[in-house]
């Protein structure tokens, strides 16, 4: 069965210079969404410097997408699509530590992986030029450990650049790039 990523319900739009994105916390029914004015309420911070119109559409409780057994796949909680870019986003709000850290990146990479791969499924990607995606954590937004090994799987497996932190810059880059991939 085909899955409408852009479906226009989901969808909301800015070409602000800096937005946020927010989610409740769990167990909401909510989408995530863009926010322009509560910092506080920041999970990503977007730069957009270059004031590129650009589009959010939320995916978890919004796009429905089924697995095989008809239960409710894991999804991210959105993604970003401007020019020839698209940037899938897991937003956490959880202040990690220890095993706990390992296992917030662990579940958010797996939703991530898992709404790619039906994004990927659906023929969507082939009309982006840069791929990247993002988990994102307003209680930890810069990760000490490496991730390097973690973040070249990814890419091998995906075709999507893994990011993990909740600073997201937007850039133009169709003036200098046309391949599948950015530079991290």
């Amino acid at each position: 069965m085909e899955i409408d990523f852009f479906d226009e319900n989901c969808q909301s739009r800015t070409k602000a210079a800096k937005f946020g994105l927010c989610d409740e916390p769990p167990p909401s029914t909510n989408p995530a969404y863009i926010d322009h004015k509560d910092v506080n309420q920041w999970i990503a911070t977007v730069e957009n410097n270059q004031h590129i119109d650009i589009i959010f559409t939320a995916i978890d409780n919004c796009i429905e997408i089924y697995r095989s057994d008809s239960k409710m796949a894991n999804r991210c909680d959105g993604m970003l699509t401007y020019i020839h870019t698209i940037i899938f986003v897991e937003l956490k709000q959880r202040k990690p530590s220890g095993r706990n850290y390992r296992n917030l990146i662990n579940k958010a990479e797996i939703q991530l992986r898992s709404t790619i791969s039906v994004f990927i499924r659906n023929k969507n990607s082939e009309k982006f030029v840069t791929k990247r995606a993002y988990i994102a954590n307003a209680k930890k937004p810069e990760f000490q450990q490496s991730h390097k090994e973690r973040m070249q799987r990814f890419k091998d497996d995906t075709g999507f650049i893994l990011k993990i932190e909740n600073k997201i810059i937007i850039t133009d880059h169709t003036s200098f790039s046309t391949h599948s991939s950015d530079n991290p």
